[in-house]
């Protein structure tokens, strides 16, 4: 059968579980899953598989076969207008093999075979790009923002905190992943920081005894803090890709990556890299966002001295005030002039091109919220951007306080 050009495959093959309980189609989908009365799916509550066949699913691959753009999926819509590998383009290369196995005829098909888990929000750090909805280190600051507040449990960040509890309090969640595990072909564990949530390495126990896991591919993505005792379960599974996050160098990734410190990631990062082997690889994952997009280069320098097995720039949409398409005009105009007059080596500079392009394409903004955030992350921290990221910090017209 003749499919529609911007057919994406995840509709057909995967769910997302959100750290909050909560499903998407992909990662990178604006919107989450929701019933025919408009209330959202939860994992407490919920299957994976009555979401999957849901008719928000159904309607969902329908639009596509129908040849349209769903405004779900408007930021791969976004990345592929700037010539990037979107997560859609992505996907297809990735699950290549099983391309052609999928039944493209019905938009119920049984073929749920990757799951992307974000199995809550516990994590050890507070990224400056991240959030109480992934990291349950950020609650106890978005709280402590609003000291006027009289009730703590009426904040937003505390409700993202108990939801984020979800896969530890539900062992029907956990036996609906078993009974899915033999179909399963590809799982990805993010974060908050997936090393430490032990039910995960539970679960690759049970695969590993099942005689499951021969059949299974796994990608992580780790902030680089933890270096797991249960790793050697990896050595049993199909495939294994350990993305880092790890979007700048020096004091820089400190201040992005709050709580996390440089060294003691390098030194985890050659424990890792003495693993590799062709069952396990390591990838870099940099996501670009307004605090690192200057420094590129530096950080492509700081590549070319590593072992990485793949590469990958990530571009952040959300929280949209970090998106490189919200620049003020002068930071646009720096950052351009930085990115098009660095001698970059081949591996990087296509990509570094449609970096700029995304800039290009962006709407810009007058920084006021970038600047807003900031501002209050840095008196609660006792930081400023300006002793770190100075170039970048006036640009924005960031001013100390």
């Amino acid at each position: 059968m003749s499919l529609p050009d911007k057919i994406c495959i995840l509709p057909w093959v995967s769910i997302e579980t959100s750290p909050i309980g909560t499903a998407r189609p992909c990662c990178l989908a604006k919107d989450e899953i929701t019933k025919s009365d408009g209330t959202k799916y939860t994992l407490k509550e919920t299957t994976l598989e009555e979401i999957y066949h849901s008719d928000y699913m159904r309607n969902l691959r329908q639009q596509f076969l129908d040849g349209e753009k769903p405004s779900t999926c408007q930021r791969c819509w976004d990345e592929e207008a700037a010539g990037r590998t979107s997560k859609r383009i992505n996907s297809k290369i990735r699950l290549k093999e099983y391309y052609s196995q999928i039944d493209w005829t019905t938009t119920d098909p049984d073929q749920l075979w990757f799951i992307d888990l974000k199995l809550g929000n516990i994590c050890n750090l507070k990224c400056r790009i991240c959030g109480s909805w992934s990291s349950s280190k950020w609650a106890k600051e978005e709280i402590d923002y609003v000291p006027e507040l009289k009730n703590r449990k009426e904040h937003l960040a505390y409700t993202f905190l108990t939801e984020g509890s979800w896969p530890r309090e539900n062992e029907l969640f956990w036996e609906n992943l078993r009974t899915l595990l033999p179909n399963i072909k590809y799982f990805e564990f993010t974060g908050g920081e997936p090393f430490l949530i032990e039910q995960h390495f539970e679960l690759l126990r049970y695969a590993v005894e099942r005689g499951y896991s021969k059949n299974i591919e796994i990608h992580y993505n780790t902030n680089g803090t933890v270096f797991p005792e249960a790793a050697e379960l990896w050595n049993h599974f199909r495939h294994v890709e350990i993305a880092f996050s790890i979007d700048n160098v020096g004091d820089r990734f400190e201040y992005e990556r709050y709580g996390a410190n440089w060294n003691e990631v390098q030194e985890n990062l050659k424990k890792f890299t003495a693993m590799r082997s062709p069952k396990i690889a390591t990838q870099l994952c940099t996501t670009v966002n307004i605090q690192n997009v200057y420094y590129l280069p530096e950080l492509c320098d700081w590549i070319l001295w590593q072992e990485f097995d793949h590469i990958y720039f990530n571009m952040l949409h959300d929280p949209w005030h970090m998106c490189i398409s919200n620049l003020t005009e002068d930071a646009k105009q720096l950052v351009i002039n930085k990115l098009t007059s660095h001698p970059f080596r081949d591996k990087f500079k296509s990509e570094i091109m449609r970096i700029v392009k995304f800039i290009q394409n962006g709407k810009g903004s007058d920084g006021q919220v970038f600047r807003g955030k900031m501002t209050q992350t840095d008196a609660y921290r006792k930081q400023s951007l300006l002793d770190t990221h100075k170039e970048i910090a006036e640009a924005m017209g960031y001013v100390r306080k």
